[in-house]
């Protein structure tokens, strides 16, 4: 299944995604298709974009600390467990556990690492340069939105475990 593959190495695949619209953007704007939103309002979209990555990532990071708090409450391991358990349970107890635990991390600190960078652009980017922060935005808006649904279908076959 292709969800398989991609959550073999989710963050690449969003970043080289989200890297080769950001090419195509710029190859089409050099070609003069479109013109780039003041600079204004592309560094005024920087902060918007860095404020909304960490608010997510504070959100995942409440997240997987309420999963984290369940594990150690559940008296389950991979030796002890049997048929009678909750699918829930026996979750954290398998391999699915640590691997939506590790996405999830990955998650946050890719959030954080967008929104630290727009906030450095926005304080040590040149004038000269500030048009071609719209391609940072596109850029970080592509990984915030693939990150966050990353996030929402691991959530979602969390929650389908515990029916």
């Amino acid at each position: 299944m292709i969800l398989d593959k991609y959550f073999r190495r989710p963050v690449l695949y969003d970043y080289l995604i989200s890297l080769v619209v950001a090419i195509i953007l710029f190859v089409v704007y050099s070609k003069g298709i479109f013109n780039l939103p003041k600079d204004e309002r592309s560094l005024s979209m920087t902060s918007d974009l860095a404020n909304v990555g960490l608010t997510s990532a504070g959100f995942i990071l409440t997240l997987l600390t309420v999963l984290i708090t369940f594990k150690s409450s559940s008296k389950i391991n991979k030796k002890n467990y049997s048929d009678d358990d909750s699918l829930f349970d026996l979750f954290f107890s398998s391999e699915l556990y640590f691997m939506t635990v590790r996405i999830l991390k990955n998650c946050i600190k890719s959030l954080i690492l967008i929104s630290v960078i727009g906030f450095a652009l926005k304080l040590a980017i040149p004038k000269d340069f500030l048009k071609y922060v719209f391609f940072y935005n596109i850029f970080g808006l592509i990984i915030i939105a693939l990150t966050l649904y990353r996030c929402l279908l691991v959530l979602t076959k969390v929650l389908k475990m515990q029916e």
